[in-house]
């Protein structure tokens, strides 16, 4: 880990309790300005210590730990699971479609499967349809929800809103929508 100035790592070990912190969080508990916070928040990013969230900043595994998300490190949520099968042979999880997709970016995946949200069945995300910002959300935001056809994810949408896509659009969706 790099050398971080005390405010950082003051904010790294209360990452480390926390798991999930807001930029306002982070701005009202060290008594910091906005633009500092995001500056200490995307240090932290930067050195691998914590991934980028639509409203701050999570936790990263150490590794690719039993049970954990490989991307953001929370707990598997069997309804939304990514399940990404490795070059090398070795399979990772993630907790959500959303970490799926931002995984899937940074990993040599051959294969990845994810659970359908209303059957619980799983997929190949090849093939799956996607509903972005959804009123329902699993654990992590934007709101991500695997569906195994357009016609059901049609129906969801008509009920809680949201954006229907393909893989490779939500994927470049999510990406932009972390960028921010």
């Amino acid at each position: 880990m790099a050398k971080f100035t005390e405010r950082q790592q003051a904010l790294y070990e209360w990452l480390q309790n926390k798991h999930l912190i807001t930029i306002t969080e982070i701005q009202e508990h060290l008594g910091i300005s906005p633009a500092t916070a995001y500056r200490d928040a995307k240090a932290l990013v930067q050195e691998g210590a914590a991934v980028k969230t639509a409203n701050g900043i999570k936790l990263t595994p150490a590794a690719a730990e039993n049970g954990k998300c490989a991307f953001c490190g929370g707990e598997i949520n069997e309804r939304g699971a990514f399940i990404f099968q490795l070059q090398d042979g070795s399979q990772r999880k993630a907790c959500c479609p959303h970490c799926g997709l931002m995984a899937l970016k940074n990993m040599d995946a051959v294969s990845a499967l994810a659970s359908d949200f209303l059957y619980g069945r799983m997929v190949n995300v090849r093939q799956a349809v996607f509903l972005l910002e959804s009123s329902v959300n699993l654990c992590c935001s934007p709101s991500v929800l695997c569906f195994i056809n357009e016609e059901d994810a049609r129906r969801f949408q008509s009920g809680f809103g949201g954006n229907i896509c393909s893989l490779e659009k939500a994927t470049e969706l999510v990406g932009k929508m972390m960028a921010m």
